[in-house]
């Protein structure tokens, strides 16, 4: 098999045109591929039934490093509860208790005073709202679906592939997508999941062109990330929960006065914080929650790098930084990886 790897030529002052074909070319060669082929098999999904007290199932999502977890009715999938649906509901009801939470603060007990008496089912996303495809169907259409966005404007974690019986038959994260695409690349993925020999080539041809590029000519080109949310480390867990929740990012930023990355609070820290059944919400602050060092990526770095760093470390955002460490970016993986669903023409 040939390990040459094309890279695309970009005329010098070009605009985003010229990477529309590029990667729609590479989107495409995913069709001779199912989704099927984007997780091992044998991996587990979790599940919980909707009666499940909440605090059980957060509970579990957390020692299990879960972004979701499959709700069901014996085999029958009804929805997924998500780490965005955690939080969503922590920021209704600080919202609806706000005169309580005035008054008492860091004390409140976030299971007993707060997310009190909720279970699964009240929470959850239901079948309806969710990315579903059935077995055997091309990548691409599940790429489309995944790479959407939730009722609640926030993006999602899995792309469930279900049986004729709605029984779960894989749960694919956006994770498992990036990790597949440069398995692709680098000719680690299993041939036999394209239809054809000519079929695993093209598409490691197709997509070597768009993830030897560098990040600071997709920005520069189609643009990718967002600026960033940031917030300061001394801010509550109310303006915490309230930042992560508003901006629909998942994520708040802290940075040094020259703006450089200080540390990052996201929902798979939140959601490590509330396997604690008595946690409170002074436990919730910025300064608590937040992950200290942060990673970077600067613009010379390439897709692939950015996804494979991403799959290896776990992360699912990274800041891009200039020559002097300035935090000017924040990539999120759904991002990236959207970036091979969108379906552009030339004029944009």
């Amino acid at each position: 098999m040939s390990s040459a790897r094309p890279r695309l030529r970009l005329v010098r002052g070009g605009g985003p045109s010229e990477l529309y074909g590029p990667f729609a070319a590479a989107a495409e060669s995913l069709r001779a591929a199912p989704v099927d082929a984007l997780v091992r098999a044998g991996r587990r999904v979790e599940r919980v039934p909707p009666d499940e007290p909440l605090q059980v199932a957060a509970s579990r999502m957390g020692w299990r490093k879960v972004g979701a977890v499959a709700v069901v009715d014996g085999e029958h999938f009804l929805g997924s509860l998500s780490e965005d649906d955690l939080l969503r509901a922590l920021a209704q009801r600080l919202e609806e208790r706000a005169a309580k939470v005035d008054s008492e603060g860091d004390s409140i007990v976030v299971w007993g005073q707060l997310l009190d008496g909720l279970r699964v089912g009240d929470v959850m996303l239901p079948r309806e709202q969710l990315p579903v495809v059935r077995p055997g169907a091309p990548v691409l259409d599940g790429l489309t679906q995944i790479c959407g966005a939730t009722a609640h404007g926030t993006r999602f974690r899995y792309l469930w592939v279900l049986g004729e019986h709605d029984d779960i038959v894989r749960a694919v994260s956006i994770r498992d997508v990036a990790r597949s695409l440069t398995r692709i690349y680098d000719g680690e993925f299993p041939a036999e999941g394209f239809a054809s020999p000519g079929d695993y080539e093209q598409a490691r041809t197709a997509l070597a062109a768009v993830l030897d590029l560098p990040l600071g000519t997709i920005q520069e080109r189609l643009s990718i990330g967002h600026a960033p949310s940031v917030l300061r480390t001394d801010a509550s867990g109310q303006e915490t929960l309230g930042r992560m929740w508003g901006d629909r990012r998942g994520y708040v930023l802290a940075t040094l006065r020259d703006g450089a990355a200080l540390g990052i609070c996201t929902r798979r820290d939140l959601l490590r914080s509330l396997r604690n059944p008595f946690a409170v919400l002074g436990a919730l602050r910025m300064s608590h929650l937040m992950t200290s060092p942060v990673k970077t990526i600067q613009g010379s770095n390439t897709l692939c790098a950015l996804f494979k760093m991403m799959a290896i470390e776990g992360f699912r955002h990274m800041p891009l930084v200039d020559g002097s460490d300035r935090v000017v970016r924040l990539i999120s993986m759904w991002e990236g990886v959207s970036l091979f669903a969108t379906r552009r023409g030339a004029g944009g």
